[in-house]
């Protein structure tokens, strides 16, 4: 049955990305005001995952700069659930407003392996079951990761799913 459309369509399947956010990130006599940015951005991510934990991530930035300047970049880590997510911290000029965003792509794998199937459903005129794993699972925009999708006949079929950006992620059946 799963013959026919190896196509790519579209479905958010994920958690919202943390777009670009302006935030002050104050400079001082002793350099930035590190606790400020990672507080800043771990109320950012509170929100945005706040459908998958209860729980604020804790965000730790480098602190080995101190002479930053308009333009300089950073990775700061945050900790979603056990799960490490790169936010990229970009210094917008030299009087400490800086722009925050993700690098990857938070996926709840239940509500992906819900929302995948509607999708496939809907593409192919059956129902089929997918299958992706259990718990969060971190994508690396740009990356992709398999789920299975079986049909009322057991037959398995590998969905690639694409982590392009929220509400852009691609899917498309492999085999």
């Amino acid at each position: 049955m799963f013959a026919a459309l190896p196509r790519i369509a579209l479905a958010v399947i994920a958690a919202p990305l943390l777009s670009l956010t302006a935030c002050n990130f104050s400079f001082s006599a002793g350099g930035p005001d590190y606790d400020k940015l990672e507080k800043s951005i771990s109320d950012e991510l509170k929100g945005t995952y706040s459908s998958i934990t209860p729980n604020a991530p804790t965000v730790t930035c480098p602190r080995d700069q101190v002479d930053l300047k308009s333009g300089d970049k950073f990775i700061c880590d945050a900790d979603v659930d056990g799960e490490k997510v790169r936010v990229e911290v970009t210094v917008k000029d030299d009087e400490g407003n800086v722009n925050f965003s993700t690098l990857d792509i938070v996926y709840d794998l239940p509500s992906t392996e819900e929302l995948l199937a509607t999708e496939i459903e809907s593409e192919m005129g059956f129902p089929v079951t997918v299958t992706c794993g259990t718990g969060l699972k971190i994508v690396p925009i740009g990356d992709s990761f398999d789920c299975t999708a079986a049909d009322q006949n057991s037959v398995e079929k590998t969905v690639e799913v694409t982590a392009v950006e929220v509400g852009k992620d691609n899917w498309r059946i492999v085999d």
